[in-house]
């Protein structure tokens, strides 16, 4: 199969918008590193079909158009090349290297650096999903998980992609872990990598719309989305917290917490914590006990 690799490079403040933009164009996944002057480039995956080139045509409008919500998005270059699976999985190579947060070690299968003693493991390949652990989002709902859990927990992750968060709170001892997404490509890519790193047992991955049709609770929420989708779900996940639980809303650019925070206490949340990596929050909430 064939796929078309879709490369934007932009200013930060238009980080969010244009990772939105890949993700409703069904890019499967999207993969952000550091370019040079401060910049970003992020890139998204489509597989080539009949439609590709509207689609493509579609994410370059959506993107030189974002100046005229005031976004700088800096040099807003698209850029384009097809290439087979084998070139989207040695993409993910180049960028994907063992690294720590805390005391977890994320690893690629095919890497065997030894990790540090003491570590919690979890070897993971991204697939054609969201979340290799590179993402300050999601290191930093990793850091969190790892303050948090105890041992025994129920904690659910929302918009899991590849199963990362999922997989590090079994691994950090909760009991039981739901994991979601509405990507059933991210459910194929999260249940892989689960059943991988041995916790099936008490992770279940499912395909299903944020927490809706959820009856359970959860000690802890983990949801990296970005903002706009923060905004519908916090309402929603209010009754899905335990009294005393926590929630990591986390993907959140930093203009937009306010407007996170706000909906977030306006649901009932109390706004225990707001962590800070560069431009991208994660806003800690709790559930008045």
């Amino acid at each position: 199969m064939r796929w078309l690799e879709i490369t934007v490079t932009t200013a930060p403040p238009a980080v969010e918008a244009i990772a939105n933009i890949l993700l409703e164009c069904r890019s499967g996944g999207v993969a952000e590193e550091a370019a040079p002057s401060g910049h970003v480039k992020l890139r998204g995956y489509l597989p080539v079909g009949p439609a590709t080139p509207v689609t493509l045509s579609a994410i370059e409008a959506r993107v030189r158009g974002l100046s005229r919500f005031g976004l700088d998005a800096g040099p807003a270059t698209v850029e384009s090349q097809e290439i087979e699976d084998e070139g989207w999985a040695h993409a993910w190579k180049i960028h994907f290297r063992p690294f720590a947060v805390g005391r977890l070690w994320i690893t690629p299968t095919w890497d065997h650096t030894a990790p540090p003693n003491g570590s919690v493991v979890i070897e993971l390949d991204p697939g054609m999903a969201f979340g290799s652990g590179l993402h300050p989002s999601t290191q930093m709902c990793l850091m969190l998980s790892s303050r948090r859990l105890q041992g025994g927990e129920t904690v659910f992750d929302v918009g899991t992609g590849s199963g990362i968060l999922a997989i590090a709170a079994a691994k950090l001892g909760a009991a039981r872990v739901l994991a979601r997404d509405n990507d059933p490509v991210a459910v194929e890519v999260a249940r892989h990598n689960v059943a991988y790193n041995r916790v099936a047992d008490r992770v279940t991955v499912e395909e299903g719309d944020l927490l809706r049709g959820v009856e359970a609770q959860a000690h802890l929420i983990m949801a990296n989305l970005i903002a706009d989708v923060h905004l519908d779900f916090l309402p929603q996940a209010r009754p899905r917290l335990r009294p005393g639980g926590s929630l990591a809303a986390s993907g959140v650019i930093e203009d937009r917490v306010h407007e996170v925070e706000a909906v977030a206490r306006g649901a009932g949340f109390t706004v225990m914590d707001t962590m800070r990596s560069g431009e991208w929050r994660c806003v800690v909430l709790g559930a008045p006990g």
